[in-house]
């Protein structure tokens, strides 16, 4: 049979005759110089083994019957001519089959095969220098001795002989004038001992060819033929004085590099290190470039110093490549932005015009591009690493190979262009780009999503008296964060005389002091930045009979208790209506709670599009459904056992369950989605996507928080977790189903709490040991690609993130208090901002919009305490609000809620509520008191927030 091997522009054919009466099939390997073993059938099995030519022709000057000289063709068993080598494979002769490394031969002792040191070499003039300082004279003699030794003595490769003891090295021009004067390249003929099992080989005296003068020719051959000593000495006496060549009778310098000698000293550095470097691993041509410079990089600072490539070029004795070029010639050349070192990129584009090796480039101006998208955009991104031919481009972000995600909103095409669908802020970050086989040259886009501006003022309108004071406030979100003024009536407010303006914060305010009838107008806050300008007015009407204005809204509270629901109106403290516990669900024989004497248990209560209030009733495996309005129960939905936890997707008008197996929080879960839970219709429950064929695998569910004011511009995903497994399961939120899992076990993470940011993509867990349930501290994943970007392994606690997505504050609990762990959530990670140790238990905390800044504070009920704990995230500063009452005792507490919640109403709201054990504490947040105390309430414990519109 024939095989042919293709390996660069030439290929090497293999012409084997086998001779048996069974079929053979041989398997050989793709991989030039490796080989493999063929098998024969029919009832009994013998092997040969075949060795392929390696043709590494990597120079224009290569031609056939250079390669014809390779050191495979006579360390082999195979043969390098076009001629057909019969083989005969005797089963007799167990050494037929049996392999023996070079410099050994098989021999039968006691009917089995041993392999021994060759008792002799077939002689043949090709010399060879060997890693012991010894010359020899082939490649058979080099291994016979390293057998005979015991040693392992490996041949010097590249261009000339390293001086060891009696060794000597010629260079390139010594070697070229030898070839051209003594040496001949002749077919070896090749002879096999049936005996033993052997090939040897002998050259006939009469044929002779002579090889070209070009000095590149020598590295097209592994190592070259060396002349003896004599002849060596006859040659720099007759014909060389090192470093000058005498060529048409004149002498030319060694140290000026024309630019023809540097292209070739350029390409016989590839052909020099292809065979030094790349010999024994089977890399691919166009990786070649990226080892010599890993090679050369002595500092590993990413740059070639001169004194870098002098070094090198000492070691290997490099100035043999050229007669006049050395490689610091190349800082000469190549050293394009002329800061007097060689960067990578300009290191490849060096060798770029080579045709021997396929190498990929970058501008050094473009190795960074920075651009900007608007949430919402579609965006293409093109990778300006090029090469010849033109390599396939691998997109990456925090190192993962982006065509893995299958995302439909992340596509990498074809042409090498990444193209980002309906942005929204989680894509922001950095995004590299390089060819698929080389990963040295990297293009890396920095990609920053910017939003419209967000305004909200309050109130809409409002009627004064002459000599009163009016205020109005904003609140402004977006990224980057904008610029915020008011106007009046369309012109830049005057803020000269501070007695009449004031604004508080960074606009979060205006204050009018003592206004007049001119003083009526239309009040803008204006945000503006990258994304556009985005106003809201709030109209002052002065007169001396003030209409009476209504708020454009009220807010009040759920309540939820033994004895069923109440709704209070918070700044009057008034109850509005109550639900109780025996009231008779209209349309049914069900009551809201059960029979006369049994006390209502509730799980979790969620307001869901500010039209129903859903709350979980796990003694009674359902979820009722409250409207906003009507204030009485309008569905009940039927779940698994012990439904718990509620989760709100406003985008998805979805509801997601977490259903308890226990009581005590223990063994597997289930999940349970409502859709359209916002819609007025009669409600039921569906499961995801199965795991294997189980719904009872959960051990925790994550659901990004819809209280995030950035969170509309969507979360796509949610996470789950198993019992005692250290990893997530990424949910589909809109398709119900797993889409992959994150292997977190060389964190030992098992995640028990999750939060989202809408900005940057991150998602904060705090980390447990499977089964002890010991801190392992937090992780930081990228949400896009789910890629760990950063460990805290010294920070245990709860994770809460503020509303805005800018502020991180970690609960840690200890047998002494508590510690608040205030960090900021930037573009480039966590930025610790300050830390807070109180005495006080901590129960609950909520986040409160600040009086001075666009973003929030902290309010933290204690446990054992009347005291309220109030933290200016901003500033650090610390309040306690006191007389608060009694705490509802742990032991009554159920279902892992806190035994003092704390709610706060909202963007705006002024009011705070935090139950105690018989009555609920309404809290001012802007004056920090208590605003009222409502009684006769038993163990409140949920509580839920609404807004009813007015206008």
């Amino acid at each position: 049979m024939a095989i042919e091997n293709m390996y660069g522009t030439n290929y090497a054919r293999l012409h084997v005759v086998v001779s048996s009466s069974k079929a053979c099939n041989y398997h050989l390997s793709p991989t030039p110089g490796q080989s493999k073993m063929g098998s024969c059938g029919r009832g009994g099995t013998a092997s040969v083994w075949v060795t392929l030519l390696l043709t590494a022709a990597l120079h224009p000057m290569a031609s056939t019957s250079h390669i014809k000289r390779s050191r495979h063709h006579r360390d082999s068993v195979t043969s390098d001519s076009p001629q057909t080598t019969h083989i005969t494979l005797l089963e007799t002769n167990p050494c037929l089959v049996h392999y023996c490394t070079k410099g050994r031969e098989c021999v039968v002792e006691n009917g089995e095969a041993t392999c021994v040191c060759q008792k002799q070499c077939a002689v043949h003039r090709r010399l060879v220098c060997g890693s012991d300082g010894h010359v020899y004279p082939n490649h058979c003699e080099l291994h016979r001795a390293s057998c005979m030794t015991a040693t392992d003595i490996t041949v010097e490769r590249g261009v000339h002989c390293i001086k060891h003891g009696k060794g000597w090295a010629p260079s390139v021009q010594h070697t070229n004038l030898y070839f051209n004067q003594f040496a001949t390249a002749v077919p070896e003929q090749e002879t096999h001992d049936a005996t033993t099992g052997t090939y040897t080989q002998s050259i006939p005296e009469a044929v002779q060819v002579t090889p070209t003068k070009d000095a590149n020719f020598l590295l097209t051959s592994d190592v070259p033929p060396l002349p003896t000593r004599t002849e060596e000495a006859n040659y720099m006496e007759n014909e060389i004085d090192y470093g000058r060549e005498k060529g048409d009778g004149v002498l030319y310098d060694k140290e000026d590099c024309s630019m023809q000698e540097y292209e070739i000293m350029k390409d016989n550095l590839l052909l020099y290190n292809h065979a030094r470097l790349m010999s024994q691993d089977n890399h691919s041509k166009d990786y070649l470039v990226s080892i010599m410079f890993s090679h050369y990089d002595s500092n590993n600072n990413g740059n070639l110093e001169a004194t870098e490539l002098n070094e090198i070029t000492a070691q290997e004795r490099l100035d043999s490549l050229s007669s006049g070029c050395s490689l610091s010639n190349m800082i000469q050349y190549d050293d394009t932005d002329h800061d007097g070192k060689l960067s990578i990129n300009e290191f490849y584009v060096a060798f770029s015009k080579l045709y021997s090796v396929s190498v990929v480039s970058l501008d050094k101006a473009l190795e960074m591009n920075r651009l900007s998208a608007r949430v919402g955009d579609n965006v293409e991104i093109k990778c300006d690493v090029t090469g010849s031919p033109v390599p396939p481009i691998v997109w990456r972000r925090n190192q993962l190979d982006l065509s893995t995600l299958n995302e439909e909103e992340i596509r990498v095409f074809s042409d090498g262009s990444l193209y980002l669908t309906r942005i929204q802020l989680q894509h922001a970050g950095n995004y590299t780009c390089h060819a698929q086989r080389n990963k040295d040259v990297v293009q890396t886009h920095i990609l920053t999503v910017h939003t419209v501006p967000e305004v909200h003022v309050t109130p809409r309108i409002q009627s004064k008296r002459p000599g009163e004071d009016a205020t109005m406030l904003c609140h402004v979100a977006g990224e980057p964060f904008p610029k915020v003024e008011w106007l009046k009536n369309d012109e830049t407010l005057r803020l000269e005389n501070p007695r009449k303006y004031q604004v508080v914060g960074n606009g979060t305010a205006l204050k009018i002091r003592n206004i007049a009838f001119a003083d009526t107008g239309a009040y803008m806050c204006q945000a503006t930045n990258i994304g556009g300008l985005t106003r809201d007015i709030s109209s002052l009407v002065v007169q001396e009979q003030p209409t009476p204005t209504s708020p454009n809204e009220e807010r009040r509270f759920f309540a939820f208790h033994d004895w069923g629901v109440s709704v209070y109106e918070p700044s009057t403290c008034r109850l509005y209506h109550r639900i109780q516990s025996t009231d008779i669900i209209p349309g049914t024989q069900e009551y809201v709670c059960g029979d006369k004497g049994v006390k209502c248990s509730w799980g979790r209560a969620i307001n869901v599009a500010n039209r129903y209030v859903y709350a979980s009733q796990p003694e009674r495996d359902r979820v009722i459904i409250i409207s906003k309005v009507q204030m009485v129960v309008v569905d009940v939905v039927s779940t698994d056992k012990y439904p718990v936890e509620l989760f709100h997707v406003p985008h998805l008008d979805q509801v997601w369950i977490l259903n308890w197996r226990s009581t005590n929080n223990t063994g597997i879960k289930t999940i349970q989605v409502i859709r359209d839970a916002g819609q007025k219709r009669k409600h039921h429950t569906v499961h995801p996507e199965s795991i294997d064929g189980h719904f009872d695998l959960v051990k925790g569910l994550f659901i990004p928080s819809p209280d995030q004011e950035l969170s509309h511009y969507s979360f796509k995903y949610g996470y789950a977790t198993h019992t005692n497994q250290r990893g997530l399961y990424k949910l589909d939120l809109v398709n119900l189903r797993y889409t992959r899992s994150v292997d977190l076990t060389p964190y030992n993470c098992v995640p028990a709490q999750i939060q989202f940011s809408a900005l940057y993509g991150l998602v904060i867990m705090q980390c447990l040991e499977p089964v002890t349930s010991r801190p392992t501290g937090q992780l930081i994943l990228d949400y896009l690609t789910d890629t760990v970007i950063g460990t805290k392994p010294n920070l245990p606690g709860i994770p809460y993130i503020s509303p805005d997505s800018r502020k991180l504050v970690t609960l840690d609990r200890t047998n002494s208090g508590a510690t608040l762990i205030v960090q900021e959530i930037t573009e480039n990670g966590l930025v610790f901002s300050f830390d807070v140790k109180t005495t006080l238990n901590i129960s609950d905390v909520t986040f409160y919009p600040s009086q001075t800044t666009h973003s929030y504070d902290i309010y933290a009920s204690a446990q054992d305490k009347e005291d309220i704990l109030f933290l200016n995230l901003l500033t650090g500063k610390v309040e306690i609000i006191t007389g608060v009452g009694k705490a509802i005792p742990m032991k009554l507490t159920k279902w892992n809620n806190p035994n003092r919640p704390i709610s706060g109403s909202g963007l705006f709201g002024q009011y705070m509520v935090s139950p105690a054990s018989e009555a609920l504490f309404v809290i001012n947040g802007r004056s920090r008191t208590v605003n009222c105390e409502i009684g006769a309430v038993n163990h409140p414990n949920a509580i839920v927030w609404t807004t009813l519109k007015l206008h």
